[in-house]
C-alpha cells in the first residue's frame, strides 16, 4: 500500500529490492542510519550471518536507538519468510514467526541504512509488511564448461541472500569430486567436503543448494568414460535406459551429490532433449515405445530420489513433445489454442507420469502466451506438481544476456507461477556460451525482484532499483544504460567478422568463413562488398564510445559493484573489436596513393597489436573469479550441441572469430 508521499520518497532516495508488498510512511521525524547503536537478537539468530551494517553493531540492551529482532506469531505474515519492519524515532523493530523472516527483514533494513548513508537522508518512520509471492525462488548455476573459484561462490551466496533468493539448483556435471565414480570428476573438481562446507554456509543464510545431475540425456560428461552404457555407440549424449548398469552408475553419482549437498530438499535429475532412445538392441527387445522408455527411466530415478529423502525435479519437455503439445508453448492466439488443442496422447499416457515428481516447465520466451497457459492448465487438471523455469541467461545470447537481461521474460513467468500457485520458479543461466556471471547478475536480481513481488515494479523501475542497489547510482542517474547499450553492441559483434557461420551456442556453433580482405589491385571493391557491415561498424563504434564514457563515469561515482564494472569494461572492448577491424580495413581500401595505403596499413597493425592488449586485460579480469582453462588431464566430451565454450581447452573460444581474423590480417600484411 503506497501513498503518494511513499512513492515519491522511495523512488528518489530509498530503493528496496525486492519491492516489499506494503510500505506505509508514518508522520514524524525519521532516524539516521548512524543513530542506531546496538542490536538485540532473537534466540537462534546467528549475528555473523547478518549484513555488515547490522552485524557491526554491538549486542546490547542498553538505552539508545537499537534494532530489536523478535519472534512472534501475532500480527505478522503467515509466511515463514515474511516480516514486519517498523522504523520509529526510538529505533527499529523487526518481527517474524521464523528466523528466515527476521533474516530477510534485516536485509531490507540493510538497504535502508545504505541509502540513508549514501544520500545523507534519515530513514523515514515507516511500517513494512512483507512476504514472498513465491515460496521457492531459485537460480541456476551451470558449471559444465567452466569452474569459478571457491571464494567467489561464497560471495555469490551472500549476494543471493541480500536479495532474498532462497535456493540454488547447481548443474554440477563433472565439477564435483565423485568418490564412488572418481573417473567422472574433472581434475579440478570441488571435493565433497568443500561442497558440503559451502552448502552449510548457504544454509545458514537461508539459501538451499540442491544438485542437478544430468541423466538419460546431456550425459556427455559421463558417457565419454563409459561407452558401454550408450544408447548410440557413436554418441556420448544418451544413456541406454534398458541397461541395469545405467542406474547403478547414475545412482552412485546421485549419492555422492546428495552427500556433498546435504541440506537441499530436491534432486534435479535432468532428462531433457533426448533424441536417440529405443534404438539399441536391448531397448528394442523390451517392446516399449520411446516415450515408454523415457518414462520408465523417469520412474526409476524418481524412486531413487524418494528413497533417499529428496523430491525429484525433471525437465518436462520430453513428455510434452511425445504428447504433441510442446508446440503450443509459443502460440499466442486464444482462438488458435481453442481450435487446435488436443491432449489425447498425454491423457492416455497419464498413468506413466510419476505423481510425486516436480515437472519443471521451462520456457525462455514469453510464458504468458495463450498456448503456454493452456499447457499449465493441463498440468493442473492432471494433478501434477509444476515449477517454472525461465532464464537469466541462455545459449542464444553468447557473452552476455540480452533484452534487459531477460527481465521482462522473468517477470512474466513469475506472475504465472504466483497466479497459478506453482511450486516455485528457477532462473536458469546456461554455460553454453559461458558468460561471466557478473553479466548475468541483473537477471538473477530480476528473478529475486519478481519472484518475491511479481507486480511491484515495471521493468524500467526495476532497472533503476538495480542500479542503486548494485552500484549506488542515484535513481535519476542514467549511467546504468550502458548495460542495455552493450546488449545492442553484442548483436553486431556476434557475426561482424564472418560471411557465413555462427557462434550462437543455443543451436551449436558451425563452420564459419571470415570476411575477405581488400585486394590492393582493386581499390574500393572491398568497401562496396561490405558496405552494410561498414555502416553498422560505424554505428557500433559510436555506441562503444558512448558506453565507454558511461562506464568511466560509473567507475567514478560507484559506491560498490566495482568488479562488475571491470567485467563490463573489458567486455565492451571485446565487443568493439570487430568494428575496429572493419573500419581500419575500410580506411585501407579507400586510401589514396602509396603513402595513404602505408598509413592505413599502420592502422591495421595497431589494431592487431591492440587485440593482444585487449585479450590479456580481459583474461586477467575474468581470472580474478574463474579458472580460464581446463586442467591438465581433462578429457573433453563430444557434446552434441557443439557449445561455444567447449570449443577449446583454453579460453580461446572467447575470441572464436577474432583470433583467426588477427592471424589472417598479419598474413595478409606480410604478402
Amino acid at each position: 500500500m503506497f501513498t503518494a508521499l511513499t512513492s515519491l520518497l522511495l523512488a528518489l532516495t530509498f530503493q528496496i529490492l525486492p519491492q516489499p508488498q506494503s510500505v506505509e510512511v508514518l508522520s514524524g521525524k525519521g532516524i539516521d542510519y548512524s543513530d542506531l547503536t546496538h542490536i538485540q537478537l532473537a534466540d537462534g539468530l546467528d549475528k555473523e550471518t547478518l549484513p555488515d551494517l547490522i552485524r557491526s553493531l554491538p549486542l546490547s540492551s542498553s538505552k539508545g536507538k537499537g534494532i530489536i529482532l523478535s519472534l512472534t506469531e501475532t500480527g505478522v505474515p503467515e509466511s515463514e519468510e515474511g516480516y514486519i519492519l517498523e522504523v520509529r524515532r526510538d529505533g527499529v523493530r523487526i518481527r517474524s514467526r521464523d528466523l528466515s523472516g527476521l533474516f530477510y527483514g534485516c536485509q531490507t533494513l540493510q538497504q535502508l541504512m545504505e541509502d540513508s548513508r549514501d544520500s545523507g537522508t534519515p530513514i523515514p518512520q515507516m511500517r513494512i509488511n512483507d512476504y514472498p509471492a513465491i515460496a521457492y525462488r531459485a537460480v541456476h548455476w551451470d558449471t559444465k564448461h567452466h569452474l569459478d573459484r571457491m571464494e567467489y561462490y561464497y560471495k555469490e551466496i551472500d549476494r543471493l541472500a541480500r536479495y532474498k533468493v532462497n535456493a540454488v539448483i547447481w548443474e554440477i556435471e563433472d565439477k564435483l569430486g565423485y568418490t564412488r565414480r572418481p573417473e567422472i570428476a574433472s581434475p579440478n573438481a570441488i571435493s565433497k567436503q568443500e561442497m558440503k562446507a559451502l552448502c552449510r554456509y548457504a544454509k545458514d543464510r537461508h539459501v538451499e543448494i540442491s544438485p542437478l545431475v544430468q541423466g538419460l540425456g546431456h550425459a556427455s560428461f559421463i558417457l565419454k568414460h563409459h561407452w558401454e552404457l550408450r544408447e548410440n555407440p557413436a554418441s556420448d549424449w544418451e544413456f541406454c535406459p534398458s541397461n541395469p548398469e545405467t542406474y547403478e552408475l547414475q545412482f552412485d553419482l546421485y549419492k555422492d551429490a546428495l552427500e556433498a549437498m546435504p541440506y537441499g530438499k530436491y534432486l534435479h535429475i535432468g532428462g531433457d532433449e533426448i533424441s536417440a532412445i529405443g534404438i539399441d538392441e536391448r531397448c528394442k527387445a523390451t517392446g516399449k515405445t520411446a516415450f515408454e522408455l523415457q518414462m520408465y527411466w523417469l520412474g526409476k530415478v524418481c524412486d531413487f530420489a524418494r528413497e533417499n529423502g529428496r523430491i525429484p525435479i525433471f525437465w518436462d519437455d520430453m513428455p510434452l513433445k511425445y504428447g504433441d503439445v510442446m508446440r503450443f508453448s509459443n502460440v499466442q492466439s486464444e482462438e488458435e489454442v481453442a481450435r487446435t488443442w488436443n491432449s489425447d496422447k498425454l491423457d492416455k499416457s497419464i498413468n506413466l507420469f510419476p505423481k510425486d515428481c516436480v515437472y519443471m516447465r521451462w520456457l525462455y520466451g514469453d510464458a504468458t502466451v495463450a498456448g503456454h497457459r493452456r499447457i499449465l492448465q493441463w498440468y493442473r487438471d492432471s494433478g501434477l506438481t509444476v515449477m517454472g523455469a525461465t532464464a537469466a541467461s541462455y545459449g542464444a545470447s553468447p557473452y552476455l544476456p540480452r533484452n534487459d537481461t531477460n527481465a521482462g521474460i522473468i517477470q512474466g513467468f513469475s506472475q504465472l507461477v504466483a497466479e497459478n500457485n506453482l511450486a516455485g520458479i528457477l532462473a536458469t543461466a546456461w554455460d553454453d556460451g559461458s558468460p561471466h556471471l557478473e553479466t548475468v547478475w541483473r537477471g538473477y536480481i530480476a528473478q529475486a525482484e519478481f519472484g518475491w513481488n511479481p507486480t511491484g515494479r515495471s521493468i524500467e523501475e526495476f532497472k533503476k532499483a538495480h542500479a542503486q542497489r548494485e552500484f549506488g547510482f542515484p535513481s535519476e542517474d542514467n549511467t546504468i544504460e550502458f548495460i542495455n547499450e552493450m546488449e545492442r553492441l553484442a548483436f553486431f559483434f556476434d557475426g561482424a567478422l564472418v560471411s557465413s557461420g555462427r557462434r550462437n551456442p543455443a543451436w551449436g556453433t558451425s563452420d564459419f568463413k571470415l570476411i575477405s580482405l581488400p585486394d590492393p589491385e582493386k581499390p574500393g571493391e572491398w568497401s562496396e562488398t561490405y558496405k552494410e557491415k561498414i555502416a553498422k561498424a560505424k554505428e557500433a563504434d559510436q555506441l562503444y564510445q558512448d558506453i565507454r564514457v558511461k562506464i568511466e563515469k560509473a567507475h567514478q561515482i560507484a559506491l560498490r559493484g566495482y568488479y562488475t564494472l571491470e567485467v563490463y569494461d573489458v567486455l565492451n572492448d571485446l565487443l568493439h573489436f570487430p568494428a575496429m577491424v572493419l573500419l581500419s580495413l575500410n580506411e585501407y581500401d579507400q586510401a589514396s596513393g602509396p603513402a595513404g595505403r602505408e598509413q592505413a596499413m599502420k592502422g591495421i597493425e595497431e589494431v592487431c597489436s591492440y587485440f593482444e592488449t585487449m585479450r590479456s586485460r580481459l583474461l586477467e579480469t575474468y581470472s580474478k573469479t574463474r579458472f580460464m582453462e581446463q586442467p591438465e588431464g581433462y578429457l573433453p566430451d563430444q557434446n552434441r550441441h557443439n557449445h561455444l565454450s567447449a570449443k577449446t581447452m583454453s579460453s580461446d573460444w572467447i575470441f572464436y572469430y577474432e583470433l583467426p581474423m588477427v592471424k589472417a590480417l598479419r598474413k595478409w600484411q606480410g604478402q
